[in-house]
C-alpha cells in the first residue's frame, strides 16, 4: 500500500508546517502586497506597495503601517509610516537601487500593546547576482588531493541492524565508515527497501546542528536506498543530552572552528566525509552506481553542491536554500549567505580567515558542478538570504531548474519539495 506523501513531506522538512502554521496563525497579519506579482523589478525601478492589516479575516480601518526598506541583511536605508484608508488599504513606495539583489521591506502594526510584523523581499534583477568571492586558482587541486588522499583512507564499515526501526518494507542499519584519516568516522543511519535488484540511492545531508538521525528515512519508502549522515563525526543515536552538551560546548560555534587555516578548518573533515559516504554506497550490491544523488536543505544543501563538485560518482542533487553561498558578501558591503562571517572587518586575523573560507564557499564549488540540480528556496528567507543562493545559482553551468516560493523564508511548500522528488525520478528512469 503506497504511504501518503504528505508523511515524507512531514519527515523531510518539518520547518514547513511549523513555519507555515506560525505565519497564518498571528492575531493580526501585516501585508505589504508588491505591484509586481513575481516580486521581480528591473534595476532602477520604484517598486508600488499597498499595506493593509487583517484582524479577524477583515482589514483594519485607521491603523498605522510603519515600513523600512533597504538592502537585504544590511541597514535600512529608508522608513515611513501610512494610515489605512476606509478600504483598509494604505500606499507607499520603495526605491529599487541600481544593483542586482533584494531589498528588504518590513512592516509593523501594533495593536494592543503588540507588534505585527511581516516581511517582503523584492528582487531587482536576481539573475544577474554574481558572487564577491573568488576563486583560488588551486581550488580544484586543493580539493581533489585531499579526495584522492581521503581515498587512501580503508573504510572499514560497520553495519548494525536495527530490528526495532525495520519493518516489512525496509531494512535499517546504523553505519560506520572511516573517512579521511585514521580513527576519524562519518556515522550514518542507512535505510534499505526490501527486495532484490540494484536501486538508486540518496545521500541525505544535514541541516545544522548537533543531533541524532534515526530510521526509516520516508524516500526510502519511494524506492531509494537512504543514506542519511552526521557531519561531526560523532555516532548519531546517543541521548539528547550528549548533543546539548556538544552544542553547548566542544562544538559551539562549529562553524569557525580552524578557519585560519584551510587545512585545519572544521569542515574539510565533514565534506570529505560527505564523499566517502558516496564511495561507500558505490560498494554496495544493492545501489545502482549510476543512479546516486545527494540532498539537503540549508547546511545539507551547501553540502550536497559540495560532494556532488568532487564526487564523480553523483550524478544528480538536490539543494534547498543552500547554505555558504557568497559567505564574504558581508566584507564587501552585502548580505552574505549563513553563518554570516565578517560582519566585523576588524575581527582578529581577517585576511587569513577570508583565504580560507574562499575553498569552502559553496559559490566556488557550484562553478565546478557537471551534474544536474534541482534547487529550491524562497525570497524571504532570512537565513539562507536569496542574495547569496542565486549567487551560487547564478555560477553553474551544468543543467539547473530552480524553483522559487517567494514568500517562504527558511522552509520550503510542500508543492516544491513534492516538485524535487518527482524531478529526481525522471531523471533516474523511476516515473
Amino acid at each position: 500500500m503506497k504511504r501518503n506523501f504528505s508523511i515524507l513531506l512531514t519527515v523531510a522538512w518539518l520547518s514547513i508546517t511549523t513555519a507555515a502554521q506560525s505565519q497564518s496563525h498571528q492575531f493580526v497579519t501585516v501585508v505589504a502586497e508588491p505591484d509586481h506579482s513575481d516580486w521581480t523589478y528591473a534595476r532602477g525601478e520604484t517598486a508600488k506597495f499597498t499595506a493593509y492589516a487583517i484582524k479577524e479575516n477583515c482589514r483594519m480601518v485607521g491603523v498605522k503601517i510603519s515600513y523600512t526598506y533597504g538592502p537585504e541583511k544590511m541597514p535600512t536605508t529608508g522608513s515611513d509610516s501610512v494610515v489605512t484608508g476606509s478600504d483598509g488599504m494604505a500606499h507607499f513606495s520603495v526605491p529599487c537601487g541600481k544593483e542586482p539583489g533584494f531589498v528588504s521591506v518590513n512592516v509593523k502594526v501594533s495593536e494592543d500593546g503588540r507588534d505585527y510584523t511581516s516581511l517582503t523581499n523584492i528582487a531587482i534583477s536576481p539573475y544577474a547576482i554574481k558572487p564577491t568571492t573568488t576563486m583560488p586558482e588551486d581550488f580544484e587541486q586543493f580539493w581533489g588531493d585531499a579526495v584522492a588522499k581521503a581515498r587512501e583512507v580503508p573504510m572499514q564499515p560497520t553495519l548494525r541492524c536495527s530490528e526495532s526501526e525495520s519493518n516489512d518494507r525496509v531494512d535499517v542499519y546504523y553505519l560506520r565508515i572511516q573517512t579521511s584519516v585514521k580513527g576519524n568516522y562519518t556515522y550514518g543511519v542507512l535505510t534499505v527497501p526490501k527486495g532484490g535488484g540494484r536501486k538508486p540511492a540518496i545521500l541525505r545531508l544535514p541541516g545544522a546542528a548537533v543531533r541524532s538521525f534515526s530510521g526509516p528515512n520516508e524516500l526510502a519508502y519511494q524506492g531509494f536506498v537512504v543514506l542519511e549522515v552526521g557531519v561531526h563525526g560523532i555516532p548519531v543515536d546517543q541521548s539528547p543530552e550528549i548533543y546539548r552538551q556538544l552544542e553547548a560546548g566542544a562544538l559551539r560555534n562549529y562553524t569557525t572552528i580552524g578557519i585560519d587555516n584551510r587545512d585545519s578548518y572544521y569542515y574539510k573533515r565533514a565534506i570529505l566525509g560527505c564523499v566517502r559516504a558516496v564511495d561507500y554506497l558505490c560498494t554496495r550490491d544493492d545501489v545502482d552506481t549510476t543512479r546516486i544523488a545527494t540532498y539537503g536543505g540549508s547546511q545539507g544543501g551547501m553540502l550536497s553542491i559540495m560532494t556532488s563538485a568532487l564526487s564523480n560518482r553523483v550524478s544528480a542533487l538536490l539543494a534547498y536554500f543552500p547554505a555558504f553561498c557568497d559567505v564574504e558578501g558581508y566584507y564587501h558591503g552585502r548580505g552574505g549567505g549563513w553563518p554570516h562571517l565578517f560582519r566585523d572587518k576588524a575581527e582578529p586575523n581577517i585576511e587569513a580567515r577570508l583565504q580560507t573560507i574562499r575553498y569552502y564557499d559553496t559559490v566556488n564549488f557550484a562553478r565546478t558542478l557537471r551534474v544536474p540540480g534541482f534547487y529550491a528556496w524562497g525570497y524571504n528567507d532570512r537565513t539562507c538570504c536569496p542574495t547569496s543562493t542565486f549567487s551560487a545559482y547564478n555560477v553553474i553551468s551544468a543543467p539547473k531548474e530552480l524553483q522559487v516560493g517567494r514568500d517562504t523564508g527558511h522552509w520550503l511548500y510542500g508543492w516544491q519539495v513534492e516538485n524535487a522528488i518527482s524531478w529526481l525520478k525522471k531523471k533516474f528512469q523511476m516515473e
